[in-house]
């Protein structure tokens, strides 16, 4: 019995963990509007049996407008990074390159922004290149059912009095959400398992 509640447990607290890590996603998923200087990454994994090569991101023209903006780009030792920049110096996309991730691996790139004054879902199209040539495009409204190559999203929710919104303020607390929300599944899930296995024992 009690093994088969951790087991449980372990199951459905991984399948919350993985799939949010199933495409392109930002961490942490939700932020301030108008918060600066947040730590945030890219987090991409292989999704075909051959490596990328290269990871591309754009930011939304509307960012520019509402005060959001890239303050700076982590320096990943393996991989090189290029910025385009649009005839204001604002960052309005960036391209890693020179490494390879192979089809077992993700990667992740971490960077500073300053959020822009805007509410809601915001995306960010994301292109993976292979060494075939191939380029998958993360650029589908997620806001729409059914889509399978949804672009990248954060939620940004208004400030409450306190200076704060409802969610993460940054990457560590991003990946704290992630961990407590499998956590939470896994309870769930071990809830139910020990409420059918009680079940099971007062019918026999």
């Amino acid at each position: 019995m009690r093994l088969r509640l951790w087991a449980c447990l372990l199951v459905v607290g991984s399948f919350f963990a993985v799939e949010a890590f199933a495409h392109v996603v930002l961490t942490p998923f939700s932020g301030a509007s108008g918060a600066r200087h947040q730590f945030f990454s890219v987090v991409a994994p292989t999704e075909k049996d051959i490596p990328v090569v290269e990871l591309r991101i754009e930011f939304p023209d509307e960012w520019k407008e509402a005060g959001g903006e890239v303050g700076r780009i982590l320096l990943d030792p393996l991989w090189e990074y290029t910025v385009e920049r649009d005839e204001d110096d604002w960052i309005k996309a960036i391209t890693w390159s020179g490494a390879e991730a192979p089809a077992d691996a993700f990667i992740k790139f971490d960077m500073i922004i300053t959020l822009p004054k805007l509410t809601g879902m915001q995306q960010i199209k994301a292109f993976q290149t292979y060494t075939d040539g191939s380029v998958v495009a993360w650029i589908e409204d997620r806001n729409e059912e059914g889509v399978e190559k949804p672009a990248a999203g954060v939620m940004l929710t208004e400030r409450s009095e306190g200076g704060r919104s409802g969610g993460a303020g940054g990457g560590t607390n991003g990946m704290l959400y992630l961990g407590l929300s499998g956590l939470l599944g896994g309870l769930v899930g071990g809830g139910l398992v020990w409420v059918a296995n009680r079940n099971n024992n007062q019918n026999s």
